[in-house]
């Protein structure tokens, strides 16, 4: 007992050290922006109900999104949540032991909201509730130690509505709440009160557990009113989905309808119109595909139509009587334009590989969309952009989703290559 009390004592001398700003705010005064040089980095660290669990359009109504919005450019809030992450150690998923515990680490933010507590009143999890105060004020103490000397609050958790998947809403109002208390003592750190201003309010819990978008704009607010000292005077609007653009070919278009179901509810997702063939074609049209809408999104690929055999008339050619439509110097040479200039929309760029080109198809070399990545790759990789590696999915299961002496797919194929697509375009939405 002596020595637990020791440790407290020690971590509570610890942490009002400048960790919380202490010789220059005070734990509990809102973030004076001009202390900062830069973006105000922001860490939500929390379960399900942080990463957004059930919300529909997710990346952009979680309320670590909402609080984005609100607070401006200046600040850039990030979502960790874990579904059915706990604090405690011991708990069936511990935050601990997630890899966004390392990302936010890694984040290194200037600022840190904990939202933990609602999985660890499960039966199974508050067995150990007499470890809970010492793992969290052990967080407390990690994002501490980080160089950014994050200014850190901790949250109660907001109210369980009925009793669902063993959580536990007299728990939550009658033991964790308290305890909070007693680590935000300890601890010296702040709290942001959720349970308060969701009492009473069922109507934003769907399912009595995970609030819905206008739920959570409630909660970005009351984060919003401890971060800045003032009142978010906004009413809540329903956020656009983001904007996707696929830009490709043949392949593109039979899996962008089957992308667009996956991803229903989550993103915008269009096509360029037409087939954008090869990459002089992209060059000249790329102005007109791109408009004038923010995309956050951009999933691209040029490389079929560049390596097919072509006659001097352009049409197409066996390889033994004609000439590469675009060469492979030309084709790296305009796919770093192409890149270039969607760079400059501020989207995230992610390059298809080429699919693989079979035995057969009369005006194609079976090989050549190997070596035309392999010029991709390098132009990517020196621009930092994600690759979706359409080429080594098909050509493992090539006989079964591929047609015979055909660079097109069969329909269950197109629907295979798409749920990639959709899969590497959430990715990058998410890492946004």
């Amino acid at each position: 007992m002596k020595k637990c009390l020791l440790r407290i004592a020690i971590v509570s001398v610890v942490l009002c050290l400048p960790t919380i700003s202490c010789t220059k705010h005070g734990a509990n005064k809102p973030i004076r922006v001009q202390d900062y040089q830069g973006t105000i980095r922001v860490a939500c660290v929390g379960d399900s109900i942080t990463y957004g669990h059930g919300i529909k359009n997710r990346l952009k109504a979680s309320y670590p999104a909402q609080l984005g919005r609100m607070l401006g450019d200046q600040w850039e809030v990030r979502n960790f949540g874990v579904s059915a992450a706990t604090m405690l150690r011991q708990g069936d998923l511990p935050y601990w032991k997630q890899s966004a515990f390392k990302e936010v680490l890694a984040y290194n933010p200037h600022v840190v909201i904990i939202k933990l507590g609602t999985n660890d009143t499960k039966p199974q999890n508050w067995t150990f509730k007499d470890e809970f105060a010492r793992d969290y004020l052990d967080m407390i103490d990690r994002f501490s130690a980080l160089p950014a000397r994050p200014r850190i609050w901790i949250c109660y958790p907001v109210p369980a509505f009925a009793e669902q998947w063993g959580i536990n809403e007299f728990v939550i109002k009658n033991e964790v709440i308290p305890i909070i208390s007693q680590v935000a003592r300890k601890a010296r750190v702040p709290i942001i009160n959720l349970y308060q201003p969701l009492s009473g309010k069922p109507k934003y819990f769907p399912d009595d557990i995970h609030p819905n978008a206008e739920g959570a704009f409630l909660i970005a607010k009351e984060m919003y009113a401890t971060l800045t000292g003032t009142q978010f005077m906004g009413v809540y609007k329903e956020p656009p989905l983001p904007q996707v653009l696929i830009i490709g070919d043949s392949i593109s278009i039979g899996y962008f309808k089957p992308t667009q179901t996956l991803l229903e509810g989550k993103a915008a997702v269009v096509h360029n119109p037409g087939n954008a063939a090869h990459t002089a074609n992209g060059l000249q049209k790329l102005t007109q595909w791109l408009g004038d809408t923010r995309w956050e999104v951009i999933h691209f690929n040029h490389g079929l139509h560049d390596l097919k055999y072509i006659d001097e008339k352009g049409k197409n050619i066996s390889a033994e009587k004609g000439r590469q439509q675009i060469p492979m110097e030309d084709y790296e040479i305009n796919l770093e334009a192409l890149v270039t200039r969607m760079k400059a929309t501020g989207a995230t760029l992610i390059f298809a590989t080429t699919t693989p080109v079979p035995d057969g198809t009369g005006f194609r070399v079976k090989g050549d969309a190997e070596k035309y990545n392999r010029v991709a790759l390098k132009v990517m990789t020196n621009h930092g952009i994600a690759i979706n590696d359409l080429y080594s999915f098909a050509l493992e299961r090539l006989g079964d989703i591929q047609r015979p002496k055909n660079v097109h797919f069969t329909p269950e194929g197109s629907e295979q290559l798409a749920e990639q697509v959709a899969n590497s375009i959430l990715k990058a939405l998410e890492e946004r």
